[in-house]
């Protein structure tokens, strides 16, 4: 049996919304949020991406042999988990330090995370997603 393993990472950004898994273009399942599933595939070489919304991952090729077992894993982009709580507490610090201290400066901190989050859902959505190899595990030839 030749299987496509995929385990999502579990993220806060992307929870309520599963992944949909494309296989040579065409739709062959959903993953949600860390969850692992496996798919029955045909063996040969296959181009398979990963899509949320209209956002997706680059384009992984991968040449799979009959009974081998490829894993991949899939998430949101590099270091996205982290780039909504550090926008929310450079904001609480900015409401704080603008009513105690008069400062009004620290609101400018958000724009680049602004920035490179319009990047990530307009040029760069095909690299919203991450999609790459794991494992892979070739079946015991019997002699």
């Amino acid at each position: 049996m030749t299987t496509l393993r995929f385990h999502r990472t579990s993220e806060y950004n992307n929870m309520l919304r599963d992944f949909k898994i494309y296989l040579d273009g065409k739709h062959i399942g959903n993953i949600a949020n860390g969850e692992t599933a496996d798919f029955v595939i045909e063996a040969g070489k296959h181009i398979v991406i990963t899509k949320i919304d209209w956002c997706m991952s680059p384009e992984v090729l991968i040449d799979i042999h009959e009974n081998e077992i490829i894993s991949l894993k899939t998430g949101g982009f590099l270091h996205g988990r982290f780039i909504m709580i550090l926008s929310l507490i450079i904001i609480a610090l900015h409401f704080v330090l603008t009513t105690l201290a008069d400062f009004n400066y620290l609101i400018f901190l958000v724009l680049p995370i602004f920035l490179l989050q319009i990047y990530y859902i307009t040029v760069g959505r095909k690299k919203y997603l991450i999609l790459k190899k794991t494992s892979i595990n070739s079946p015991i030839s019997s002699i």
